[in-house]
């Protein structure tokens, strides 16, 4: 329900003298100069985690995107391109990468960026200590296992060769490698060297005040309200033709009335009705909508045994109106998904080679009583031969409309076939430590967040499961099949794309059939800003593609 509009608009004045930058429309700008703001609105605030080793949730890494640089970005195209090195190139054995990065290059606080920040950043990524998602990238270099297991004090394949130059030398052949370890934002060794690896996440300190070598550096995190940023005055890529940048959190229900007040400039509004979108556009803002780099699912807790049953989760998602979801919760803006991967990538499958699960509660019924499931006391419940209901949690974060909208319909669908699923709404903060760090639910919906490289190593090999209390692992409904390993290791050992592709439609076949999570659908990225902004190039893998180049006029 929309607030009131006396309301609204004092909210919005009162954040608005707060933020600099607001203009009348959104549109205008006075005596045609360029404005000296930009705000950047989002309807899910950052947890303040600026470090992208260890953040999780994309707000953070929002703001990591225009704080930090990688050593290769991804453009409009969804190309990869030089960012902080000058060059790189790939041995005739295809088992080095070496990069060279730019000369001047200044982290924030002014000092030099060099090939040692570069060697410190994945080599802290192959910590034993490590808590973060993306060991698995390194994992494959030459040593890394040694360090990590604590055999060894230093990881072998990498190698400073001096001051603007590194190689980086791997066991065997491994394809995500450029992209994967080419678009790691990269921190600075003389700050992050001083706390343990394992103790990063507990420094909110130097969290919310992070230094980079991006386009911007932050200078103000209001936690639940907004980010504020100034242009780096050196920074390597030129000139930052907008001064100011802000990334303000708002309420879903009042993008409309934040851009006619012209306190914002980009909206995202996936949540929004088409209507109201649509109604945004006639009036003279302007619409980007792209593939998303992420699917909506609900996982299973493969640790239960109830839930280890296949015949069940089938019946899930033959219960699931999946098409419906996409027609109704997203008004047509997506597409259903079958398989853990992107439907825009090169490696997602034929359609055809996959179970489509169209919506059929009389199979999801049949399914269920298979896997020793009935409704034989008449409450509408099934129960099991020892007569225990089939009840089940489902954890939903809140504040996102869109999944909070799906994990009812699942509900109601559910509740057709006889199961019980009690909607447990929590911040997603309490999400992440309640599910991915302590293992704790049944069933829980999330957003599945893929990279430019489709390696699926990172969320469905079994080393990535972990089963102990209060450790992170991302292969989170535990799933573990030493054949689909196989698969993956096999996808990753070539360049060559044909072999690859048949390898992860291997994977994404065994991944169907066996349904660790409900595949659901994959949301259109939809974007609203002010029609006189320029640069402004989104894309599937970096919606902040050349953000020292965005200005108003």
């Amino acid at each position: 329900m929309k607030r009131k509009v006396i309301s609204l608009f004092l909210a919005t004045a009162l954040l608005c003298t707060a933020l600099t930058g607001c203009s009348s429309k959104g549109s205008k700008t006075s005596g045609g100069e360029a404005k000296d703001t930009i705000v950047y609105s989002m309807n899910t605030a950052p947890q303040g985690i600026f470090n992208p080793l260890v953040s999780d949730i994309a707000m953070d890494h929002y703001v990591e995107s225009v704080v930090y640089a990688s050593l290769m970005t991804v453009n409009d195209k969804g190309e990869l391109e030089k960012y902080l090195a000058d060059k790189y190139e790939v041995s005739d054995d295809q088992k080095t990468i070496t990069y060279k990065i730019k000369d001047n290059v200044k982290w924030h606080d002014g000092k030099d960026v060099t090939a040692e920040d570069v060697a410190f950043t994945f080599t802290s990524m192959a910590s034993g200590d490590y808590t973060g998602g993306y060991y698995g990238d390194v994992q494959n270099i030459k040593g890394a296992k040694d360090y990590h297991d604590g055999k060894a004090d230093k990881i072998e394949g990498l190698k400073v060769v001096d001051k603007s130059t590194i190689k980086i030398e791997f066991d065997k052949v491994y394809a995500p490698g450029v992209t994967n370890l080419g678009t790691v934002q990269i921190l600075p060794k003389h700050i992050w060297s001083e706390v343990p690896v394992g103790e990063w996440t507990k420094k909110t300190d130097l969290l919310n005040k992070p230094i980079g070598c991006g386009p911007y550096k932050l200078t103000e995190y209001k936690s639940g309200s907004y980010v504020k940023f100034e242009a780096a005055s050196d920074f390597f890529g030129g000139e930052v033709k907008t001064q100011n940048l802000v990334f303000k959190v708002i309420n879903a229900d009042t993008t409309q009335a934040e851009f006619k007040n012209g306190s914002i400039d980009i909206a995202n509004v996936e949540a929004l009705a088409k209507a109201d979108v649509d109604s945004l556009v006639k009036e003279g803002y302007k619409e980007a909508a792209f593939d998303n780099y992420q699917f909506t699912y609900m996982g299973f807790n493969l640790r239960e045994k109830k839930l280890q049953d296949v015949n069940l989760r089938k019946a899930f998602m033959y219960a699931i109106n999946c098409q419906g979801l996409v027609d109704n919760v997203v008004e047509g803006r997506g597409q259903v998904v079958n398989a853990p991967l992107l439907p825009s990538s090169w490696a997602y499958p034929d359609e055809s080679s996959l179970e489509p699960y169209k919506y059929d509660v009389e199979k999801a019924k049949s399914l269920l009583k298979e896997a020793g499931w009935e409704d034989k006391d008449g409450d509408g419940i099934v129960e099991n031969k020892d007569g225990e209901k089939l009840e089940l949690n489902l954890v939903c974060q809140t504040g996102h409309p869109v999944r909070e909208k799906t994990a009812v319909v699942i509900q109601e669908n559910l509740k057709e076939i006889g199961v019980k699923i009690n909607i447990d709404s929590m911040e997603f903060s309490a999400v992440m430590d309640k599910v991915v760090a302590n293992h704790d639910f049944d069933l829980y919906m999330m957003g599945n967040t893929l990279s430019l490289d489709p390696d699926p190593r990172p969320m469905w090999h079994s080393d990535a499961i972990s089963n102990k209390k209060g450790m992170v692992g991302y292969n989170i409904v535990a799933y573990d099949n030493k054949k689909t390993d196989k698969l993956i290791e096999k996808g990753n050992a070539t360049l060559d794309q044909g072999k690859r592709k048949e390898a992860y439609a291997k994977f994404a076949k065994i991944l169907n059939e066996d349904v660790p999570e409900a595949y659901l659908f994959c949301q259109d990225i939809e974007r609203v800003y002010n029609n006189k902004l320029e640069g402004y190039k989104p894309s599937t893998f970096n919606e902040f593609y050349n953000v020292h180049n965005w200005v108003i006029k």
